[in-house]
């Protein structure tokens, strides 16, 4: 060893040690750097997140919480990495800083450092040794690496722990946080993009004739509402004026803005969540200012023709003649009612001004009205309305009498009344029966040569026409059956009941003793 020392500087040694010091010393610092700021960073990310929950995530929050973000993790860098590691430390504070926590070293290194800093003090031979001396200490407690083991090893099983409680808490934790996070660090997206909750409004921007009725519908993405609200304002200085809207079965809300007459603006608010402004621009175009209906119902039903002024959505039975009138607020030389998007029947201008056509109602669908403008285009002059088909119900039949099991003799006369009634009318009724579970057979109660909407017969078995005895048993139930010419005729059956044959009576009396 003393032929090394010889060769190398002993103070180039000592020095040498000092820097390995303060490089640790270093690292401990960055590591407790790191746990301040992933500490700070998540507790900021967390703060951020709750507070564009609360704000619903509106696009200027957004912009203003990633600015706030931004400066916020930034000054957590410089003060737990730029601030500590940017300090300037001697050797001699090292020095000092390892004598502290290696009292065995008792001064020895410190003692070095003088000898190495003033050597024209001290003789030759005594400095390197002190210097030599220093360095067989330092090498007895590994460089002073065991200084720093424990506060690393804390370090880093602190920073895992709060790495993987961060993980964890975005990964199964309310969904805002992940959208918090999205939102703040996607910075590729643009603040409308970053914002998870979002109203999609239909139409938006809009031009619609002047005193037309216009539809809003809004479907809302990332979050739920029990109800929504469109809030209109007619000049951007004027307060927003609420008109509720209704929630369809799609889950979508829809709302209805009357009567147009001048500009105005419009936003689509739900859960404290808006979308953006829209504006509606008010023209003088033809619309419907009235649409009266008349219904024509299929012959079978009996029903006369009905007439409703005003009216809009048609609910009618399949196979009825519809007839409309629509009463334009300007002149307008004809137009189209649009029955799907490959479908429509024109509109005939009448003498009088309104416009008209028929068309028979066949499926479920919408239809809306479009009148040609005064410039020759076409434009949509009505909202859409829906048209329903009504259902013809079945008709429904069952034995008033007797209405339940019974027995008879074998030469007995059997009584049986069914009864049938129908939403329109009953074509026909018979009576089914079977002998002992033999093939049917049918005994006609009604013809339907004049169909009624409720019908009662009856029917009378001659049991002994039959042919039974007793032991067997007759089941029978009755069947009806409607008019329905459009859709074909439905029928339906009663329970079925069973007439079991008795014995004829026997009659006893004591006998004579």
């Amino acid at each position: 060893m003393m032929s090394q020392m010889g060769q190398v500087d002993p103070r180039s040694q000592l020095l040498e040690v000092i820097r390995q010091v303060r490089r640790r010393w270093r690292i401990k610092l960055a590591l407790r750097g790191a746990v301040g700021f992933l500490v700070a960073g998540l507790a900021a990310v967390l703060a951020v997140a709750y507070a564009l929950e609360l704000l619903k995530f509106s696009p200027s929050s957004i912009f203003w919480f990633r600015i706030a973000t931004a400066f916020a993790l930034t000054a957590a860098g410089a003060w737990f990495f730029a601030r500590p590691l940017s300090r300037k430390v001697t050797d001699e504070q090292v020095a000092l800083y390892l004598e502290e926590h290696e009292p065995t070293l008792d001064s020895t290194i410190l003692s070095a450092m003088e000898v190495a800093e003033n050597p024209g003090d001290w003789s030759p031979d005594l400095m390197r040794r002190l210097i030599e001396n220093a360095i067989d200490r330092v090498h007895e407690i590994q460089e002073g690496q065991r200084i720093e083991r424990e506060p690393l090893k804390r370090y880093l099983w602190i920073a895992g722990g709060v790495a993987a409680a961060a993980l964890a808490l975005f990964t199964f934790g309310p969904a805002f946080l992940r959208h918090g996070l999205s939102a703040i660090f996607v910075l590729s997206r643009s603040v409308e993009a970053a914002a998870p909750y979002r109203i999609a409004v239909t139409p938006g921007d809009a031009t619609v004739p002047k005193g037309a009725d216009q539809t809003i519908n809004a479907a809302l993405s990332g979050f739920d509402a029990t109800e929504a609200s469109i809030l209109i304002r007619k000049t951007p200085s004027a307060a927003f004026e609420r008109v509720p809207m209704i929630r369809t079965e799609s889950g979508a809300y829809e709302g209805m803005l009357f009567d147009l007459a001048e500009h105005l603006d419009y936003v689509v608010e739900a859960a404290g969540v808006r979308s953006k402004v829209f504006k509606l621009h008010v023209v003088e175009l033809p619309y419907a200012k009235t649409i009266d209906l008349e219904y024509r119902y299929p012959a079978y039903t009996g029903l006369e023709s009905r007439t409703i002024e005003d009216g809009g959505d048609i609910a009618v039975l399949r196979g009825t003649d519809v007839g409309l009138t629509v009463t334009p607020t300007m002149p307008s030389t004809g137009g189209r009612v649009v029955l799907s998007e490959d479908e429509s029947v024109p509109l005939t201008a009448n003498a009088d001004g309104t416009l008209s056509t028929r068309f028979t109602a066949l499926k479920d669908g919408f239809y809306r009205v479009e009148l040609e403008a005064p410039g020759g285009e076409r434009v949509t002059a009505s909202p859409q309305y829906t048209i329903d088909l009504l259902t013809d119900l079945v008709p429904t039949v069952k034995l008033s009498k007797p209405g339940r099991d019974t027995d008879a003799t074998p030469v007995q006369e059997f009584f049986v009344e069914a009864k049938a009634d129908d939403d329109f009318a009953v074509k026909n009724l018979q009576l089914v029966y079977s002998v002992n579970g033999g093939p049917e057979k049918s005994v006609r109660l009604f013809d339907g040569a004049r169909p009624a909407p409720e019908v009662t017969a009856g029917h009378t078995f001659y049991l002994e026409e039959l042919g039974v005895q007793a032991g067997d048993s007759v089941s029978y139930y009755a069947k009806a059956t409607d008019n329905d010419a459009v859709a074909g005729a439905k029928s339906s059956t009663s329970d079925i009941y069973f007439l079991r044959i008795r014995p004829f009576d026997k009659n006893f009396k004591p006998a004579t003793s």
